[in-house]
């Protein structure tokens, strides 16, 4: 499983200064790539029509969006993605 993650933003959104710098942390923490977008500069990258707020955060497992969470707020963040996001697992042979 390969997972990556899609913040989606704007300039002029207060609540996503806020969050945005959680998400790198996070992202971070999880050492998961994060690609981030801006609602108004990114069109073209995105489907505005399915984004109903922000900021929006998705989890792509393998390239498919697995999980989307909207918040003004960091403290569900952390949640949102340890109930999202598996750790890796490694076969082993015995």
């Amino acid at each position: 499983m390969t997972y990556k993650l899609e913040y989606i933003g704007a300039s002029w959104c207060a609540p996503c200064k806020v969050v945005k710098p959680k998400v790198l942390e996070q992202a971070a923490k999880y050492s998961i790539p994060v690609k981030t977008y801006d609602i108004d500069d990114d069109v073209e990258k995105i489907d505005v029509d399915a984004v109903k707020k922000l900021p929006t955060l998705r989890v792509l497992e393998d390239g498919k969006v697995v999980a989307e969470f909207t918040t003004k707020h960091n403290d569900q963040l952390e949640e949102f993605l340890s109930k999202n996001i598996k750790p890796a697992t490694t076969d082993m042979d015995f």
